[in-house]
């Protein structure tokens, strides 16, 4: 049984965002099913697969298991072998959710399976090498990817990239660098304009950038403010406005850091699965399918943080990257999904940040994420773009 880890010892500085892309490479090992790939292929690795999860769950568990439905031949007999490992596999009521998928990448074949809920969930995965055929039309390889934009010591709570120019967002002023690049994440505050308000910000107060050409809105809980880029000039105002995250919304709500759909429906970030849905963050965590009209169409697991891609690598369905807090001297995990009908299928993905991630954004369309990550060790935060990467 593999459990999916990455240790994050030593990711500190600089230095841990080649490390973290190349290892988040080489753990993202899983494509699409393809119809080359055809998913009674997968029936030799049942038994070993059925193994692991007994030995997660122990005898006399009762789970609840699912598959992507072009993989039931192969859910059929590990469901099978686990009754033969006395774990009982029912519908519903309060039993352990397995969420599982069988896929391919470029060296083996995978079957990966994320287990229980909330804090006490794992992810377990065994795999066999690849035959080397009927590769030709295999569907891309998904990779999780992090891509460094800008690092400094003072919180900063959003990072936009304005032409050459970065704009970085505090609860306490827009500061414009130049200068930074890859090579050089700390670039040069070149001006700084603060953030005038009446209002008492959240201890944990969370903001985002909007960049239009030459001019840029800031938005923080029940504060907006107006600038352009060159002249440098910001003015702000004590007024709620809808945020620019792609799900309507009435702005965030000032005493309490989250958003509202016209319906009612309280969140916290809303990652987009294409065609007007989304999943979202709400009350403790969880995660919420909605449909085009923003109707809640289903419930599944809990996460921190979630960003969506919706058409990314040439596939038909959507990926949903999630992060989950840990111990505060590992870092938050981040974890790939496949988004299949209203339910979260794990890909083998898994990348432990070296702090906190005290933000994520994304928007409809996006092909990348914006966050940032509270290195406590390190004394800084780092901002980055999330994207996927594509292989075949």
């Amino acid at each position: 049984m593999t459990v999916l880890s990455f240790a994050a010892v030593g990711f500190h500085g600089r230095e841990w965002w080649p490390r973290l892309m190349l290892a988040g490479l080489a753990l993202t090992t899983v494509s699409m099913p393809a119809p080359a790939q055809q998913p009674a292929a997968f029936v030799d690795l049942a038994s070993e697969f059925a193994g692991s999860i007994a030995g997660a769950v122990g005898p006399g568990a009762s789970v609840r298991v699912t598959f992507p439905p072009d993989q039931s031949r192969v859910q059929a007999e590990v469901v099978r072998l686990l009754s033969a490992r006395r774990v009982r596999v029912v519908d519903g009521g309060d039993a352990t959710p397995v969420a599982a998928a069988c896929s391919t990448n470029l060296r083996e074949r995978v079957c990966a399976a994320e287990i229980g809920r909330g804090d006490a969930r794992r992810v377990v995965m065994i795999t066999r090498p690849r035959s080397g055929t009927g590769d030709a039309d295999a569907d891309p390889i998904v990779a999780i990817e992090l891509r460094p934009i800008y690092t400094q010591r003072n919180p900063m709570l959003d990072v936009a990239v304005a032409g050459d120019q970065l704009l970085v967002l505090s609860s306490e002023a827009v500061t414009r660098v130049d200068g930074a690049t890859p090579a050089n994440l700390g670039g040069r505050a070149t001006a700084a304009k603060p953030i005038t308000t009446t209002r008492v910000l959240p201890r944990d107060v969370r903001g985002r950038l909007r960049v239009a050409g030459q001019t840029f809105d800031a938005f923080l809980p029940g504060v907006t403010c107006r600038g352009t880029i060159d002249p440098f000039a910001l003015v702000c105002a004590d007024e709620i406005e809808p945020w620019p995250i792609g799900l309507d919304n009435s702005g965030l709500t000032p005493s309490r850091n989250t958003f509202a759909t016209p319906e009612g429906l309280t969140f916290y970030e809303a990652a987009p699965l294409g065609g007007g849905r989304w999943v979202v963050v709400g009350e403790q965590g969880a995660l919420t399918f909605l449909d085009s009209r923003r109707r809640v169409t289903a419930r599944t697991g809990s996460a921190d943080h979630a960003a969506g891609f919706g058409d990314s690598c040439g596939s038909e369905g959507a990926f949903v990257v999630t992060a989950t807090g840990g111990p505060q001297a590992d870092g938050d995990t981040l974890r790939l999904f496949r988004a299949v009908e209203e339910r979260l299928v794990p890909v083998p993905s898994t990348l432990v940040l070296p702090g906190m991630l005290t933000s994520l954004w994304t928007a409809p369309g996006a092909r990348s994420a914006t966050g940032v990550v509270h290195d406590v060790n390190a004394g800084r935060y780092e901002a980055f773009h999330l994207t996927l990467s594509c292989a075949r």
